[in-house]
């Protein structure tokens, strides 16, 4: 059972995430290009609900404008309450899994050729994009491998 602080630190690690995950949402919005950009940020950075796409047009928003948000909300609310081994390692093993079905993703979308409409997006913008999604992990990683705050005593 988790204690008040606990539960206070997964409250706001959660709004983090969701915050991350709105910014993420945007920018992936952003490269879709009104249909002529790459769906990739989208695909990387809402994994695995990224999905919903393929499941027409209500899927695709909702995936779009809800999943990165969702995705990273669940992050930030496993990784916010330190000194828990079993959180930590279940937050190593999805975000493994978030990153495997990321790439599922981009390679179903492979004949749609993807990584080519990624290549006609401004450099600076996918460089912003890539640095808003790696500067994520790098916090993410990082806080899924810290033990617990509390020192000992003494």
């Amino acid at each position: 059972m988790m204690t008040r602080r606990e539960s206070t630190r997964a409250i706001i690690g959660a709004l983090v995430g969701f915050a991350y995950g709105s910014i993420l949402a945007r920018m992936s919005f952003l490269a879709l290009g009104a249909g002529h950009g790459s769906s990739v940020p989208f695909f990387v950075s809402s994994a695995p609900l990224g999905v919903l796409g393929f499941f027409g047009e209500p899927g695709f928003y909702a995936a779009l404008f809800g999943g990165a948000p969702v995705v990273w909300a669940t992050f930030g609310a496993l990784v916010a309450p330190a000194g828990r081994a079993k959180w930590r390692r279940l937050t190593q093993v999805l975000a493994l899994l978030h990153y495997a079905s990321g790439l599922a993703l981009i390679a179903a979308t492979r004949g749609l050729d993807e990584l080519g409409y990624l290549e006609r997006l401004e450099p600076e913008f996918v460089a912003l994009w890539a640095a808003v999604y790696v500067v994520g992990q790098v916090a993410l990683w990082w806080r899924a491998s810290r033990r617990s705050e509390r020192r000992p005593t003494g």
